[in-house]
């Protein structure tokens, strides 16, 4: 039975034991037991502290540092499967194999997913440096989560212990990435849940007494002189602005995109929403034609911080640039994403930073993005570049 030490660690006296059996056991029999107790005793821990994440990029990480430390492969391996599309993603494993991502429908390695225990092969390793791989699926509630592999330099293979262990770490990190997927399912329809409420709220109490202010404000100015009506006008305008203002977040509230990416139907319908709501032409050009590129952006929260700051650049022309039309061009080229939000209105000074700016200029520093204002009588042009080396793995 396991006991606990004064730091609350779980050992296994037999492990514990196994130097001073050592003379009384020739045959080996008690240090091999001692062995695959040690990597029971692993395999418990690594459950314990993967299922203790939520985020799934975490607990992939994880997996991988227990899978090392039970399986003396070369390299370990994580592939992905997309739901969605049935596509196929390299998550883990040396950098070339990410790079180049070599999965496809004949790579050898998927015939794993047709079996219950590991697949080894000699033929097809997915590191090219490998000249052995033992592949076990990923599986948690029946379906294929995608799978691990251990593979191993020409001349060595795995143990049958090793082959043990990787089911153990995959029974474990399906499981784990299993439990971060629900709990980003659950979080989002509760964030879903939470803006439905404050729309709510928005449109049927503060919204509803500021036009109520409004309408009392039209009836006292008709009975006064004229300063004093020129007086009620003004604070009825900043009303009405802020009419406008609670409009605007009750549209990009109810529009639930908080899964936002850089594909041209997602940056199609912000321009759109924009257009719709104050007239102004948007016109975009959209240049980035690498999927790999825009699934990357849009898994690493990347993506969600460049359409917010887009967001916030096409607010700041609609609430104040006065603009006929707005040109919004992504392209990609030199390693690198560029997005120009450029618009035709009057201009402003860069150096006033109101808290939209300071909070473009924040998210930018955040991803490793550079921001550039470049703003005169002629319009303004906001200029996000973002190195993928800075984005991607």
């Amino acid at each position: 039975m396991p006991v606990q030490d004064e730091t609350g660690e779980m050992s296994w006296p037999l492990v514990e034991r196994r130097r001073s059996v050592r003379s009384d056991d020739p045959s080996g029999h008690l240090e091999q037991l001692a062995r695959a107790n040690e990597l029971l005793l692993s395999l418990q821990k690594m459950a314990v502290t993967l299922s203790s994440s939520l985020d799934a990029d975490e607990v992939v990480q994880r997996g991988v540092e227990n899978a090392r430390r039970v399986v003396s492969a070369d390299a370990i391996i994580v592939a992905l499967i997309n739901q969605t599309d049935g596509s196929w993603s390299v998550v883990a494993g040396p950098d070339d194999v990410i790079a180049t991502d070599p999965l496809n429908e004949r790579s050898p390695a998927l015939r794993c997913l047709d079996n219950d225990r590991p697949i080894e092969t000699s033929d097809g390793t997915l590191w090219r440096m490998a000249g052995h791989g033992v592949y076990h699926a990923l599986r948690a509630r029946g379906q294929v989560l995608g799978f691990i592999a251990g593979e191993w330099t020409q001349g060595r293979s795995a143990t049958v212990a090793e082959r043990e262990a990787i089911v153990g770490v995959a029974d474990a990190l399906a499981l784990a990435l299993d439990n971060a997927r629900i709990f980003a399912r659950l979080a989002e329809r509760v964030a879903r849940d939470e803006r439905s409420r404050v729309a709510r709220e928005l449109h049927d109490r503060v919204s509803g007494s500021l036009a109520a202010i409004g309408f009392e404000l039209d009836d006292l100015s008709r009975g006064v002189d004229e300063a004093k009506r020129a007086e009620i006008m003004r604070v009825r305008e900043h009303v009405g602005s802020t009419i406008s203002d609670i409009r605007r977040l009750l549209d990009d509230l109810r529009a639930d995109r908080d899964g936002r990416a850089l594909d041209a139907s997602s940056v199609k319908e912000l321009a759109d929403r924009m257009t719709r709501r104050s007239g102004v032409k948007v016109t975009v050009n959209h240049r980035i034609d690498s999927d790999s590129v825009l699934h990357q952006l849009a898994t690493d929260g990347t993506a969600t911080e460049i359409h917010l700051m887009m967001r916030e650049a096409l607010l700041n022309v609609e609430r104040h640039a006065r603009a006929r039309h707005v040109v919004l061009d992504l392209s990609l080229s030199d390693d690198q994403v560029n997005v120009v939000i450029r618009d035709d209105g009057r201009g402003f000074d860069p150096e006033l930073r109101g808290h939209g700016i300071s909070g473009m200029r924040e998210r930018a520093e955040w991803i490793g993005a550079s921001l550039l204002i470049d703003s005169g009588a002629d319009g303004t042009a906001v200029t996000i570049r973002l190195p993928l080396e800075e984005s991607m793995p």
